[in-house]
């Protein structure tokens, strides 16, 4: 039997949201880089500019970009 590669965990990163100021894990990383964001923001702030739930966000980066948030998010 094979094992399946888990998906790789969150990482928190020394750097805070532009907007909110929360700290940032590597999926907000990802999502702002993703997106074209010249300031690093989180999830949640980028979520809001586009007036949406972030679970709806996650949706729709997974469907353009095939990104799928990491485990822990």
């Amino acid at each position: 039997m094979t094992q399946i590669e888990p998906k790789e965990k969150v990482k928190w990163l020394d750097e805070y949201c532009h907007v909110c100021g929360k700290q940032l894990n590597s999926w907000d990383a990802k999502c702002a880089k993703a997106l074209a964001y010249r300031n690093r923001t989180c999830e949640k702030c980028i979520a809001a500019e586009y007036d949406k739930p972030p679970e709806e966000l996650r949706d729709m980066l997974e469907h353009f970009f095939g990104m799928r948030p990491c485990m822990g998010v």
